[in-house]
């Protein structure tokens, strides 16, 4: 079972965004697209649509592209997806990111004294991730964005379908007329709580009672806490209420840090998911855990960063679109970190998106009321249909697997086996996972709702 490898099928050529010479141009060339947010995952969504013709600008609240200095990976599922998005993608990638080079990553008792040796360990090829700092990525992806594709300081207050248009209105009092809308805005999206309505339960994240702090910290200063073997390493520390990740990243330069921990203390404000607290705070979470652990949080900066662990899981949404809107990515489906596949599915999200707009919009137009308007909906529909199980399925197991990593499911406990088994089960259900299928299902299923299915409309 550990020797597997995800699915690594060569991506299909784009369709052709040529228009043959006689013919009307294809829909898709007269077709205007907002992405909403101008983040990792909607960057990756507009190049991929960029990538087939579409015109698409991204509206960023900022007043630049920002991102934290925090550390992240992509699994190999997840790259191959962005080679179906965009070679764009997949280049941004490759200049910033960098192989986790030990063949492990391994889960410690952090807290057990005379428990040396590794819980459990699961192989590296697995999952096979390819590490690098958060803001890297993003300024790599927003390079490869052609110039006036993108525009700042435009923070979405609402929308309004208005005949075959989407009017949208902005804080700064300007309204913008596209054909479709893709909220790319994250977990607090503004998209999403007017797609569904601001009293629906399902318009805003809810509180998972956990806190993480979040540091890049210099390598050479977690080998001297915990020593080459784990230093160099991908390595977990689970224990009572608290776990920490470590791996390298900046190609064996710097290393990304993260404790988290469970808290009976309310969030004190939803609107502000980062917060800047003692180092002592974090310090005084892992008091009684071995002195390797306690070494490494306390390289944390003297005021490091607090953030408050929000997703979906309580209250879903039951659709990720309603009209010529959608929302992908956090906006949709946001989740904890603890199967390090949140951003994958944004990731999957890109590809699908891309696959069902082009089906649906790369006939000719015949000049017909409301053919575009059809396709962009039928597209729309087939996305959500395809994404929502997958999706969802991420968030609840990634809360299951912090819970199990913190020892707070009953069941299980403390009990290695039974969590290793447990959590294994979850990873293979993200990991192995067919790309090309996915994309493939995408246009079957979008060629499906254009031809009208009752039963496959959401």
């Amino acid at each position: 079972m550990m020797n597997g490898t995800a699915t690594q099928n060569p991506p299909s050529p784009p369709l052709s965004t040529s228009t043959p010479n006689g013919t009307n141009p294809a829909l898709r060339e007269t077709t205007s697209i907002a992405v909403i947010g101008g983040g990792i995952i909607g960057l990756i969504t507009a190049l991929g649509l960029l990538h087939r013709g579409f015109n698409v600008t991204v509206y960023e609240r900022a007043a630049k592209l920002t991102e934290t200095s925090a550390g992240f990976s992509f699994n190999a599922v997840a790259r191959e997806a962005m080679e179906y998005i965009s070679p764009r993608v997949r280049e941004a990638l490759r200049k910033v990111a960098a192989p986790n080079e030990y063949p492990f990553i391994r889960y410690f008792d952090g807290y057990t004294e005379g428990v040396s040796d590794p819980l459990w360990q699961i192989p590296a090829e697995r999952p096979d991730y390819h590490g690098c700092l958060r803001a890297a990525f993003l300024e790599a992806l927003g390079a490869e964005v052609p110039e006036g594709a993108l525009k700042f300081g435009m923070g979405l207050e609402g929308y309004e379908e208005v005949g075959e248009k989407v009017e949208l209105r902005f804080g700064d009092g300007s309204v913008v007329k596209v054909d479709a809308v893709i909220g790319c805005d994250g977990i607090k999206s503004r998209t999403r709580q007017v797609m569904i309505g601001e009293s629906d339960p399902a318009a805003l994240p809810g509180f998972t009672k956990m806190v993480a702090y979040r540091a890049v910290i210099p390598l050479e200063a977690v080998v001297a806490a915990m020593g080459e073997d784990k230093g160099y390493s991908h390595c977990l520390h689970v224990g009572p209420g608290a776990y920490t990740v470590t791996y390298p990243i900046a190609n064996n330069t710097l290393t990304n840090m993260i404790l988290f921990c469970k808290t009976s203390t309310a969030w004190p404000d939803t609107n502000k998911l980062l917060a800047t607290c003692l180092r002592s705070t974090a310090q005084e979470a892992i008091s009684t855990w071995k002195p390797d652990v306690r070494g490494v949080v306390d390289l944390l900066p003297e005021t490091p960063n607090k953030w408050a662990i929000f997703d979906m899981s309580d209250h879903p949404a039951k659709s990720y679109t309603r009209g010529r809107v959608c929302v992908a990515g956090d906006a949709a489906h946001a989740s904890t970190p603890f199967l390090a596949s949140g951003a994958a599915m944004g990731v999957e999200d890109a590809a699908v998106l891309a696959t069902t707009l082009e089906t649906a919009l790369s006939r000719p137009s015949t000049g017909k009321p409301g053919e575009k308007t059809a396709a962009i909906e039928a597209a729309f529909r087939a996305f959500s249909a395809l994404r929502i199980e997958r999706s969802q399925m991420v968030v609840r197991y990634s809360r299951e697997v912090g819970e199990m990593c913190m020892w707070q499911n009953e069941e299980i406990g403390r009990d290695p086996e039974r969590c290793f088994q447990e959590i294994w089960r979850r990873y293979c259900d993200v990991w192995e996972f067919d790309v090309q299928e996915m994309v493939e299902s995408a246009r079957r299923e979008c060629t499906v709702v254009l031809e009208g299915n009752p039963k496959d409309r959401t």
